[in-house]
């Protein structure tokens, strides 16, 4: 088979950019009289050509060829070579035109013709094949132009799908169930599944079976109505971890207006509902705490008027052996409503919002918790050791860290509510080796049942939770996010162990870890 030479090439027209197909025609004539006719035309129209065999010809080098002028078997069984390589490499094929014996009525059926760009029946006058020729070649040169600018804006759509940070699915709407046809590497980040994984398969997967979704009703709805939604789903990723996905549906129409296909952009947004359900929470205990204080200050003029009605009875009711019984009664009432003003005044400090760092010792902190609490110790048969060994002061956001401790302390007693146990709550003075600050520790510590290393693992997450339906999964994730704004760190150690099981955990708090700046830089 002949070398193609493309030195020799005729300059592009003015105009137009540089053609990257050589203007080389490949020739594929039994015929020597026949071929050497379309060698010359070639020539004459600029166009270097080359003699080809068919059973040596390699489908990869259809890229090196404008045109290829083939007799009419040849040009049949090249056919579908060209179209594979439109289809498959997205390259601009070379003009086909067929070569039949005359006279005319040898012209292949229409359906056939149809497959080639010309025909031209040979033997023929130079000048009419030149003329077909030429224009099957400026048709050709037409649509290159316009196939290139196509692929070029395809090319770029390609390149935004895959370089934006958004996830972006393609569903087809002609097929059952919405099959994805596609997904963006940017999807593929965000699930951790790839498109061979995906592809085929109705995006619902991601739910893992939670059906049963608030923003899932929208999705249904917009698909049924095939129009455009918004909604936010709890979707999982292929290693199990779940994240929020904000899911905004477009539907896609062909010229009739029917629906083809559906496009979904997904934003993680599992930053941002965290946030939110945890501002919420704040703002829940916020309201109790605020009614908890409303409550201990009405409480509190009826218990004074009680109190000095108790006292006065006491002093009223004359001395004798029979008053004896009624005076204990009197004062055992006097002692009682003495530790329920306690209670309420304990409610009063601990419901009390922080407006503002404060300086507060650790008692301070505990105590208010201590006695809120008692109740609960008592009936979940906790001993409570309180070992306060520092009367050293802290700044801080006093609510913000009695809210920590409160999570901590009532996490203790319900992992020894089952058969109670013991709970030691210990201050001391200390360093942290990390960045070498000073300030104090809190050591919360248990008799429970400990935690393995998987809850160990996920305890700081948010929605993480071994209380079932009792548990927000919020305390410890919130807590982490108020010791890391006070400079803090909190460390916990954990046994299952038969003989010695429990759970540790270590708040350290700087002296000044809410004054406003960061102890480290000071």
């Amino acid at each position: 088979m002949g070398q193609i030479d493309t030195s020799a090439a005729t300059p592009v027209e003015p105009g137009h950019a540089e053609r990257p197909t050589p203007q080389v025609a490949g020739i594929m004539v039994r015929d020597t009289a026949n071929r050497r006719l379309l060698q010359t035309i070639a020539a004459s129209l600029d166009l270097q050509s080359v003699v080809l065999e068919l059973a040596e010809f390699d489908p990869d080098r259809l890229a090196d060829f404008e045109l290829i002028i083939a007799d009419e078997e040849k040009a049949l069984r090249l056919r579908p070579l060209i179209t594979a390589q439109l289809i498959e490499k997205e390259q601009i094929r070379p003009a086909l035109v067929a070569v039949v014996p005359a006279p005319i009525a040898a012209v292949p059926p229409d359906e056939e013709a149809d497959s080639f760009d010309a025909v031209l029946a040979l033997p023929d006058n130079p000048s009419v094949l030149s003329a077909q020729l030429g224009v099957a070649l400026y048709a050709h040169r037409a649509f290159a132009r316009r196939y290139r600018s196509a692929l070029e804006e395809l090319n770029l759509n390609r390149n935004i799908f895959r370089s934006v940070t958004s996830g972006i699915s393609i569903a087809n709407a002609q097929l059952p169930d919405m099959p994805l046809m596609y997904v963006n590497p940017a999807f593929e980040a965000m699930t951790g599944y790839s498109l061979e994984e995906v592809e085929g398969k109705n995006c619902r997967f991601l739910q893992n079976g939670e059906t049963d979704q608030p923003g899932l009703t929208l999705i249904r709805e917009a698909l049924s109505k095939q129009r455009e939604t918004v909604a936010v789903l709890k979707n999982y990723r292929k290693d199990g971890r779940l994240f929020w996905n904000e899911l905004a549906l477009s539907p896609i129409r062909n010229r009739d207006g029917e629906l083809t296909h559906i496009v979904g952009i997904q934003m993680d947004v599992t930053e941002r509902v965290e946030l939110e359900t945890a501002l919420r929470e704040s703002e829940k205990l916020a309201a109790v705490g605020r009614l908890a204080s409303a409550i201990s200050h009405e409480i509190n003029n009826p218990l004074e008027a009680v109190m000095n009605l108790v006292y006065l009875m006491d002093q009223v009711l004359p001395e004798s052996e029979q008053n004896t019984e009624v005076r204990s009664y009197i004062r055992q009432a006097d002692e009682e409503l003495k530790r329920m003003k306690l209670i309420t005044a304990q409610a009063l400090r601990f419901s009390k919002q922080s407006h503002g760092p404060e300086a507060v010792t650790c008692e301070d902190l505990l105590s208010p918790i201590i006695e809120i609490y008692g109740p609960r110790f008592k009936n979940y048969n906790v001993t409570v050791e309180l070992r306060n060994r520092t009367d050293q002061h802290i700044v801080c956001m006093v609510s913000e860290i009695r809210q920590v401790l409160t999570n901590l302390i009532t996490n203790s007693v319900h992992a020894m509510h089952a058969g109670g146990g013991r709970l030691l709550v210990r201050t001391r003075e200390a360093m942290d080796t990390r960045n070498e600050r000073r300030g104090i520790a809190i050591t919360i510590a248990d008799t429970g049942v400990g935690m393995d290393s998987a809850t160990m693992t996920n305890i700081y997450k948010a929605f993480f939770t071994t209380k079932g339906l009792q548990g927000t999964g919020l305390g410890l994730w919130i807590s982490a996010e108020i010791v890391a704004r006070h400079h803090g760190h909190l460390d916990v150690r954990s046994s299952r162990a038969s003989q010695r099981h429990g759970t540790v955990f270590r708040l350290f708090l700087p002296y000044q870890g809410a004054a406003g700046e960061d102890p480290a830089k000071a």
